[in-house]
């Protein structure tokens, strides 16, 4: 069975109704509970994020700014360099995480719009952060 709980305060209660009733359906006992929470990035947004490192590398590449002119190393763009060279200093910087998979909604959301203002004032480059399911 799966309930989804809220806290609230020093409070753990049932978020729905349906939650509420499947609660009232247990008998009495010791429950072991796995807590997951439902605020971290989903799978979705993962590959959105990716698919982002992905079309700005693109996008740098076909505008002719090698790594060198965006960050001072003249190479071509991967999805492995914008992350490591342009997303991952920002989200240190921001939210002290080093691994992308640390992210959480929020988080992943200041990063890309740190980013994508940086991007556009300096080079005029504004990549929209994709939506659709990616796989």
């Amino acid at each position: 069975m799966k309930i989804t709980l809220k806290k609230e305060r020093e409070y753990i209660i049932p978020y729905s109704e349906q939650d509420v009733e499947k609660l009232k359906k247990l008998k009495d006992g010791i429950y072991v509970v796995d807590i997951k929470n439902t605020d971290t990035r989903t799978l979705k947004q993962n590959r959105a994020l990716h698919k982002y490192f992905s079309m700005l590398a693109d996008v740098l590449n076909g505008a002719g700014l090698p790594i060198a002119k965006v960050i001072k190393v003249d190479i071509e763009w991967s999805d492995e360099s914008v992350k490591e060279l342009l997303w991952r200093p920002i989200q240190r910087a921001l939210v002290k995480k080093h691994s992308t998979t640390q992210l959480d909604k929020k988080e992943l959301d200041e990063v890309y719009l740190v980013l994508n203002r940086a991007l556009g004032e300096r080079f005029g480059i504004h990549i929209p952060f994709p939506s659709v399911d990616i796989r």
